[in-house]
């Protein structure tokens, strides 16, 4: 069937939508206006949960990215008492707002014997963490045979030329 202006003014008033998507619906849909109507419906349905799905997404990234910025913290301490213990974000927007009372305080701190850590407590640092600890392990085990092997072929050394290659 034949799509005329009408009924794409038609489909327009019904719907609102461009002049190319009411043509493209009357066309995929032979002429029919109801059955373009759910479609063009049905389209802007997917669209928007597309939408819904991709604030959704961008929501629990954020989410994961404040949580990780304020598992590292900040913390001013001795061997008796824990001074300061906050999120680095807060201390940094701390200096940022009030840099003449945040740098005197923390000097002042560092003179009387607190020490500065910064520290992340999440999982993954501790993967990392772990994963090193367990290569230096590897590593530690590695260079220790290696140099035991070397002791042994030191002490069986005879001076005997069997294992040498002079060129002359």
């Amino acid at each position: 069937m034949k799509v005329t202006l009408e009924m794409i003014d038609e489909l327009r008033s019904r719907v609102n939508v461009t002049y190319e998507e009411a043509k493209e619906a009357l066309e995929n849909n032979e002429g029919d206006i109801v059955k373009s109507i759910i479609a063009l419906e049905r389209k802007r349905k997917e669209g928007s949960n597309n939408k819904a799905k991709k604030k959704e997404d961008f929501s629990k990234q954020a989410n994961k990215t404040v949580n990780s910025f304020l598992s590292v913290r900040m913390i001013l301490k001795n061997e008796k008492t824990t001074l300061v213990n906050v999120p680095l974000l807060i201390a940094v927007i701390s200096l940022i707002v009030a840099p003449w009372l945040i740098i005197p305080g923390v000097v002042i701190a560092l003179i009387l014997g607190y020490k500065l850590r910064i520290s992340s407590r999440n999982k993954t640092s501790d993967k990392i963490k772990k994963g090193l600890e367990k290569a230096t392990k590897t590593v530690k085990k590695s260079t220790d045979k290696i140099f035991e092997d070397t002791e042994e072929m030191d002490e069986t050394d005879d001076d005997s030329d069997e294992d040498e290659i002079i060129i002359e």
